[in-house]
């Protein structure tokens, strides 16, 4: 009797779960931020590697319950033109650019507020790429990277199937250092405004 009703509890819970399961599909855009890109090495400084650029992104997920869902995005998070003069005269001495952009899959907990507002938590793997190039002598690596993606947020449904969210994402590392001007390790994070479709 008592493996009957367990049997029967995880069953319900299953239909529960499977009656509430919900895909959606998501579009935004938004700023992305840049840290500790800038820096001087060598004689050389390099400038607005940090600066703010628009971004895009396009996502997509599951949820397994009004709590529980799974998600993966694509971001490009903008192109960065840098600047390379010397540091003791000023005078300029190179150019660089390099575009991040991201993909990640991660868990997320939805914590619904009254009838329309929910916040939202999201913690996952964010593959990170940073592409990038310099003027001779300079030299640019390009790197990929994987890092914990963090991000938290608020969404307001619109209709039962369309909402929108605002949202601040942490994607980690994009580079390790050895680049021109860069000793340490590039981060970017993101705050964004989405539309929201459920299905």
């Amino acid at each position: 009797m008592k493996k009957l009703f367990v049997v029967a509890a995880l069953a319900s819970t299953f239909m529960a779960s499977t009656a509430f399961a919900q895909g959606y599909i998501g579009f935004g855009i938004g700023s992305s931020r840049a840290n500790n890109a800038d820096g001087t090495s060598g004689g050389f400084t390099v400038s607005g590697g940090n600066s703010n650029k628009g971004s895009a992104k396009i996502y997509g997920g599951f949820q397994f319950t009004p709590n529980w869902g799974l998600e993966a995005q694509y971001s490009d998070l903008g192109n960065r033109a840098v600047l390379i003069t010397n540091s003791t005269t000023g005078a300029a001495a190179g150019s660089g650019n390099y575009r991040a952009s991201q993909f990640s899959i991660a868990g997320t907990g939805t914590l619904p507020i009254g009838q329309s507002f929910a916040l939202i938590g999201k913690l996952g793997i964010s593959a990170n790429r940073a592409n990038g190039s310099a003027t001779a002598p300079f030299s640019f690596s390009s790197q990929n990277k994987s890092d914990l993606l963090v991000g938290i947020g608020v969404s307001y449904s619109i209709t039962p199937r369309l909402a929108v969210r605002l949202e601040y994402e942490d994607f980690g590392k994009f580079t390790g250092g050895g680049n021109i001007g860069n000793t340490g390790s590039t981060r970017l994070n993101n705050t964004s405004l989405n539309l929201q479709y459920a299905f």
